[in-house]
């Protein structure tokens, strides 16, 4: 898994520090487990078009983006327990924490552009080796 950004391109607004699920077991585990997420707070499911919330313990935003990275549909503070959110045409879901969307995007629609940018490598984890975000 890595960092990336996640920016709202008609404002140009970073909106979340996004983690990449690699993997069949990551995406179907998604963010189960977890006793929250921040607002700012994200994880990318590329190649996933639906989700559920059963077992999770928190509400989230929900982003879905088609290939070319433009919305197909945005969930704001979707409640656990849901049996599957899903958006036809969706080819990334975005597991984002509640609020988010709201706080730092709140005129974002469908149809619009986003970008999925990796961190910059200035940003990263000092502590971390010579190419690992």
């Amino acid at each position: 898994m890595s960092g990336y950004t996640l920016v709202h391109l008609p404002t140009g607004r970073a909106v979340a520090t996004l983690t990449r699920a690699e993997g069949w077991w990551a995406k179907g585990w998604g963010i189960l487990g977890r006793r929250a997420l921040a607002p700012g707070k994200g994880l990318w499911l590329p190649g996933v078009a639906s989700v559920h919330t059963v077992g999770v313990r928190f509400a989230l935003d929900l982003l879905f983006l088609d290939d070319d990275f433009r919305a197909v549909r945005l969930e704001w503070d979707t409640r656990p327990g849901r049996l599957l959110v899903r958006a036809p045409g969706a080819h990334h879901t975005l597991e984002l924490g509640a609020g988010t969307l709201a706080a730092c995007a709140p005129e974002a629609r469908a149809g619009e552009a986003w970008e999925i940018t990796p961190h910059s490598p200035r940003l990263r984890n000092a502590s971390a080796p010579p190419g690992v975000p």
